[in-house]
C-alpha cells in the first residue's frame, strides 16, 4: 500500500511549464502537439489522484468525528485526536493547494496554445 500515496503524490504535482513555454516561443509544432496530446490524461490521472485523496481525507474525517475525546480514554487521548485532526487538515490544506496550482497550470496552458496559435499559425515548425 505505500505504492498508492506515492502514486497518488506524483498525480498531485502540476507540470513545469518551462518547457512548454520554450515550445511556444521556438514555434515548436512537434513539442506542442505532444504536450497537448499528452495532458488530457495527464488531466484525468490528477483527477483520480485528488478524488482518492479526497475522499481518504473524507472517511478519516468521519472516523475522527465518531471518536470522543472520553472514547480514546482520558486527556492524552483527547490530544492525539486534537493532533490527528490538525494533521487530517494539514493535508487538506495541501490537497486544495494542489487543487490551485491545477487550475493555474490549466490556466497558463490555454494561453500558451492561443499564443502558438496566434504566433505560429502557418510558420513551419522551428526544432531548433
Amino acid at each position: 500500500m505505500i505504492l498508492l500515496p506515492l502514486l497518488l503524490a506524483n498525480a498531485l504535482i502540476a507540470p513545469d511549464a518551462a518547457p512548454l513555454s520554450e515550445a511556444v516561443t521556438r514555434c515548436d509544432r512537434a513539442a506542442v502537439a505532444a504536450q497537448a496530446q499528452a495532458e488530457p490524461t495527464r488531466r484525468a490521472e490528477f483527477a483520480m489522484g485528488v478524488y482518492a485523496e479526497q475522499r481518504a481525507i473524507a472517511a478519516e474525517r468521519s472516523s475522527l468525528d465518531a471518536a470522543t475525546p472520553a472514547v480514546v480514554s482520558g486527556p492524552a487521548g483527547g490530544a492525539s485526536l486534537t493532533a490527528a485532526r490538525e494533521a487530517l487538515d494539514a493535508r487538506q490544506r495541501r490537497l486544495d493547494d494542489a487543487v490551485r496550482v491545477e487550475r493555474a497550470w490549466r490556466d497558463l496552458n490555454d494561453e500558451l496554445r492561443a499564443q502558438f496559435l496566434a504566433a505560429c499559425t502557418g510558420r513551419k515548425a522551428n526544432n531548433g
